[in-house]
Formats: structure tokens, C-alpha cells, sequence
């Protein structure tokens, strides 16, 4: 088994609300609800799949343009 580390993540209510709908809508769809933590470990391992390049990255925007850019190249 891997030990586990914790950490706070501080997020805002929209995003929150996202993490809730993605766990009713496996609950109500015939899955099982899942948790935020679940989630996000989920999404963090799917991104390590990808190529993204960080260099240079100075801003939350340009991470994300660049972790979008990776994902269309994939596609």
C-alpha cells in the first residue's frame, strides 16, 4: 500500500459545486458516489498520462492552456 500524504486544497464554491455534480451524477446513474478527494486523485492521474510542457509556465492561465493543449494533441 502507498502512504498517503494530506494537504488542504483551497477551491472556490463553482468548483466545488463541479467536484458534487461529477459525484451525483455517478450516484444517480447506477455508480457510487464519489468523493472530491477520489475525484481529484482521478483527474491528477489522467493528467500525468499526458506531455504537458511547463517550462517557462508563470500563471495558473498558462498551465491550463498548456495542460489543454496537451489534451488536444492526444485526441
Amino acid at each position: 500500500m502507498i502512504k498517503k500524504n494530506w494537504t488542504t486544497v483551497a477551491l472556490n464554491k463553482k468548483q466545488i459545486c463541479f467536484l458534487d455534480g461529477i459525484s451525483k451524477t455517478s450516484k444517480f446513474s447506477g455508480g457510487r458516489k464519489l468523493s472530491r478527494t477520489s475525484i481529484l486523485r482521478a483527474i491528477l492521474k489522467a493528467i500525468k498520462t499526458f506531455d504537458i510542457n511547463v517550462s517557462e509556465v508563470k500563471t495558473e492561465k498558462e498551465l491550463r492552456d498548456r495542460v489543454l493543449e496537451s489534451f488536444r494533441r492526444r485526441r
